[in-house]
């Protein structure tokens, strides 16, 4: 995706961090994700609000990835702020002789003992839908408290039904097991009194299971479209961190374990039909989303301290959307939306008051509707120029929330005006001008060791893609400066000053040859071989300090005859060393009886070159 750039600081099992446009979604918390079908984003988790892990994912059977940028579309819901992506899953892989592969078995083996191996099995004759993967992964990690492991399996099937109608069946499942190296002083790795892959903390980790079971139900008629597809999804988490060392309890030190299990039940709804309307080419979808999450949720000081979090957790959505778009002219078209979602809260706190009574069910209720629409003219047969606006919201963690109170969302205004020049599939260049508007916005808290409520703030760029594809090869870059600042100011943060840990530019360049080399046995050998770089610059700090930018690279080439692939894989090819996460806080490592609560410098330190090589058999 242009401009998005992730990591995986604190362990492999841990949702990923995102950054995209300015915004850092942390673990999702801006960024609404779909994949096939069911919303992946979790409500009011402990640890993060939005908390999207995505390792359940097999990336051998995601067919199309589609994001959406900013909050303009009427389908975009709860934690579209930043944007939307949706994953697709499919398995259409064609072998030689235009023969569909049935069968699909890669190993992979590489450095600090990682192992990976993926199955992917189709029933012979049956679609691209239909297909049962697994994957097993395990590594020991790059440095001490890095292990993981984890297991996956995806099946999903689709069958036709009478008058048109198909039905689409999907159960996903996951479970993984992690460690974390957490955090450590700058200073410490700069000066050699630490390792820069050590730890400080050998008891981090966690654990993250996931079951998913989606159906859909639907009709295309050629004018239109008609869908329906209950889920349900069963989560754990369970998760010990150590942010601040021995600041707080300097004899048993600071280890939080938070824990997170939720069973969420729900449906999509949507209709589409496309018709004429003064002659000219119109279409409306009407569409609905209804979610309830149960969740039970904990955190505990693991020297026995306080208890600041025991609490269950009831969160309802109901949602409608309706569209409406319509070709004016043959060079402007327009599309229109709103959506509307209601959000009820129930938070039962079992921690006992000061008064030694037990905590009463709190409950909260709000309403967001938000308008959404763009514009697209045709200045040319391949150039078009595109404005958008909308408004999206972001829930609020329940346990904030009061008795009787309405719920304060966070809101949204987005907007962007930009360029499409677009010539066949040989050559694409995208531009835009944007700006988004948040009421409120969340910054990380060591103390909590999640996300906490900040004041409004206001990001402005500039985002540039160009592609370019031949016949053997495909070069992408793409370029994303933001500036996100805070609106208003409090006793913490200035107004006008930029928001801490949002990075300013990230720019990204990919390029993929892909030529046949000779036949061997009457069958071609053919080549695969790719680059990317990555630069992320400017990571705003809190007091005005700023992160250290960083440029890493990755490489990959493949080699191919009938169902045979011979892959070689290297990450951060150039070797580099670079913090995934960099913070400024008060910490103590030292077990010092009386510490500093002046702010230090803390980082994460990301993975050196890693090389994997695989084999993978096609029948």
């Amino acid at each position: 995706m242009p401009g998005v750039w992730i990591t995986q600081h604190s362990g492999e099992g841990k949702a990923h961090q995102i950054f995209l446009r300015g915004f850092d979604a942390v673990h999702g918390q801006d960024l609404e994700l779909w994949v096939g079908g069911a919303p992946v984003n979790e409500v009011s988790n402990l640890h993060g609000q939005g908390y999207a892990d995505l390792h359940f994912v097999i990336p051998e059977v995601v067919r199309e990835l589609v994001a959406q940028p900013g909050s303009y579309d009427a389908r975009q819901g709860d934690f579209a702020v930043a944007g939307t992506v949706r994953y697709t899953l499919g398995f259409d892989e064609p072998a030689d002789r235009d023969e569909k592969t049935r069968l699909l078995v890669k190993g992979t083996t590489g450095t600090f003992g990682t192992k990976r191996v993926v199955t992917i099995v189709r029933p012979s004759g049956a679609n691209r839908e239909t297909f049962f993967a697994f994957e097993g992964y395990s590594t020991d990690g790059f440095g001490p408290s890095r292990a993981a492991k984890r297991a996956n399996a995806i099946a999903q099937t689709s069958f036709d039904l009478d008058d048109g109608l198909a039905l689409r069946v999907l159960a996903m499942g996951y479970a993984g097991r992690f460690e974390s190296a957490g955090v450590v002083l700058r200073r410490d790795v700069e000066a050699g009194t630490i390792g820069p892959f050590e730890t400080y903390d050998p008891n981090q980790g966690g654990s993250s299971n996931k079951l998913v079971f989606l159906t859909e139900l639907h009709k295309d008629t050629g004018k239109g479209r008609f869908s329906f597809a209950p889920f349900v999804e069963l989560r754990e988490l369970a998760l010990r961190s150590n942010f601040t060392g021995y600041l707080a309890n300097p004899t048993t030190g600071d280890l939080v374990r938070q824990r997170n299990d939720a069973t969420t039940v729900g449906a999509t709804a949507s209709t589409r039909e496309d018709f004429s309307l003064f002659g000219r080419k119109s279409a409306w979808e009407l569409g609905g989303y209804l979610r309830h999450d149960r969740i039970t949720q904990s955190q505990v000081e693991a020297g026995g301290g306080k208890v600041p979090v025991d609490a269950d957790v009831f969160a309802t959505n109901l949602a409608a959307y309706g569209e409406f778009s319509h070709s004016i002219f043959p060079w402007l078209s327009a599309k229109i939306g709103l959506r509307g979602d209601g959000l009820a809260f129930a938070t039962e706190d079992h921690r006992t008051s000061g008064s030694g009574a037990p905590g009463i069910l709190r409950s909260a209720q709000g309403f967001h509707l938000g308008e959404k629409g763009t514009l697209d003219a045709k200045l040319h047969r391949q150039l078009h120029l595109l404005a958008s606006y909308g408004e999206g919201f972001r829930s609020p963690q329940a346990r904030s929330l009061n008795e009787g109170e309405t719920a304060p969302f966070t809101t949204v205004k987005s907007a962007e005006v930009g360029v499409r020049w677009r010539s066949g599939r040989s050559f694409e260049l995208l531009g835009a001008l944007f700006g988004s508007w948040l009421s409120r916005d969340l910054v990380f808290d060591p103390t909590t060791a999640r996300n906490e409520s900040v004041p409004g703030t206001f990001r402005r760029g500039i985002s540039l893609d160009l592609r370019v594809q031949r016949e053997l090869f495909v070069v992408d870059g793409s370029f994303t400066y933001a500036r996100a600042t805070f609106r208003t100011g409090d006793e913490t943060y200035a107004r006008g000053s930029l928001l801490p840990y949002a990075p300013q530019t990230v720019a990204r360049v990919d390029g993929a040859y892909t030529p046949t080399f000779f036949r061997l046995a009457q069958r071609p050998v053919t080549g695969h071989f790719g680059a990317g770089f990555t630069l992320l610059a400017g990571r705003p700090l809190p007091y005005g300090e700023a992160g250290k930018n960083i440029f890493t690279g990755d490489v990959t080439a493949r080699l191919r005859r009938g169902g045979v692939e011979l892959g070689l894989d290297v990450y951060n090819v150039l070797d580099a060393r670079w913090f995934d996460g960099e913070f400024s806080y008060a910490a103590n490592f030292a077990r010092a009886a009386n510490p500093s609560q002046l702010p230090v410098r803390v980082v994460t330190v990301g993975a050196p070159r890693t090389i994997l090589g695989s084999v993978t058999l096609r029948m």
